[in-house]
């Protein structure tokens, strides 16, 4: 078996990769039609009857799940799944994952904390904060608040700026390499170990910040699973053949690649640092509110969608905060519904490639599909006189 390496001495390739992807990510979302209806329904919102359908829409979907999934409501797990790769290590809720680009969520409260703290504001520009450590600039109007909303238009140095800095939406992770770089100067410290001690002080477990190979474990506290990347040539009738379909990612996590998308989470950690962002115990209210709060409407398959703080905001129907991932090996989709104090987190260590959206994000677009139907129901029944 073939076996993909990213090293930080090739770095560059891995980052024109990953913004490739998300470019070509967010071009055919724009052109996608949204999943409105379930592909299987509900008439009751008994939560037997969500996690039955649950059960029925990962068997019947064309691409096999592998990672872990799970379902939290009123502080409890009510549904849990996992299943790995023949052979390989099985995979559990404590198992850690690339949490790609949901490594976002996490920092943009690391920014919004030091906020907080009087170490950043969000209406400064970029060049302010990159002038007192002598650091190549940008585009002088960038302020901190668009590279956290995608709303900045930041173009590598030396090339002219997308767009007039606050008037369009364009996902950006080199926007996010900028946000870690601002923390570094202002506090003197690596990105990694802020992130780390962010966690630690809030009481997190299960997320991680670590530079270096993600193969190489620097404790024995948690397991990672392989990430497993579908190969484009792979036969069409062979989904059950593993180890001819795919093929192991490894990947060099490198302080550019962390921030925007490598951090590392398990779905148990994942879980509880929604619980606890949602609950107003990582943020002040105003900080938290600025967070979840509407900048802009971004394309996406799923219609009415906006983007705050690191964080995607739908409130059609229902209030849900949310974001995906996606690297080759490793894709993935957080839901949150703080009102219904419903949180769904699901990880997968194998990706398909990007030329069929249905396949590559279907399970996950019918699995929110479902949960939102149950969720409407369930405030339907509560609502009834």
């Amino acid at each position: 078996m073939n076996q993909f390496i990213h090293r930080a001495n090739s770095f560059i390739g891995t980052s024109l990769l990953f913004t490739l992807l998300m470019t070509v990510f967010t071009s055919r979302l724009s052109s996608a039609t949204e999943i409105e209806k379930p592909f299987f329904e509900i008439k009751t919102s008994d939560l037997a009857a969500l996690t039955e359908a649950f059960d029925n829409i990962i068997l019947a979907n064309e691409r096999p799940f592998y990672g872990a999934m799970l379902l939290v409501q009123d502080g409890e797990v009510v549904y849990q799944y996992k299943h790995g790769f023949q052979g390989m290590e099985q995979p559990d809720s404590n198992s850690y994952f690339l949490l790609a680009s949901q490594s976002k969520m996490v920092t943009a409260a690391v920014v919004l904390n030091a906020v907080d703290e009087g170490k950043i504001s969000l209406d400064q520009t970029l060049n302010h904060y990159l002038k007192l450590a002598n650091k190549p600039l940008y585009h002088l109007d960038i302020t901190i608040k668009q590279l956290l909303s995608h709303t900045s238009g930041i173009a590598p140095v030396g090339k002219n700026n997308r767009f007039t800095p606050g008037s369009q939406f364009q996902y950006s992770n080199l926007g996010y390499e900028m946000l870690a770089t601002v923390l570094e100067i202002q506090y003197q410290r690596p990105f990694s170990t802020l992130v780390n001690l962010f966690l630690l002080d809030k009481g997190i477990d299960g997320i991680l910040a670590q530079i270096g190979p993600i193969k190489a474990r620097a404790n024995s506290q948690y397991k990672g699973v392989q990430g497993m990347a579908m190969r484009p040539d792979s036969p069409p009738d062979g989904v059950d053949n593993q180890m001819v379909n795919y093929e192991m990612v490894d990947y060099e996590i490198t302080a550019d690649l962390l921030p925007g998308g490598g951090l590392l989470g398990s779905a148990n950690g994942l879980a509880q640092y929604l619980q606890a962002l949602h609950g107003g115990l990582l943020l002040p209210k105003g900080l938290y509110q600025a967070m979840v709060t509407p900048v802009i409407k971004r394309s996406h398959r799923w219609r009415e969608l906006y983007y705050g703080y690191g964080m995607q905001i739908n409130q059609l129907q229902l209030m849900e905060y949310s974001h995906s991932g996606y690297l080759p090996g490793f894709q993935s989709l957080s839901l949150s519904y703080p009102q219904n104090d419903t949180y769904f987190v699901l990880l997968e260590n194998s990706s398909w490639p990007l030329d069929d959206m249905d396949k590559v994000f279907g399970l996950h677009d019918r699995l929110r599909a479902i949960l939102r139907q149950h969720l409407i129901l369930t405030l339907t029944d509560k609502n009834k006189p």
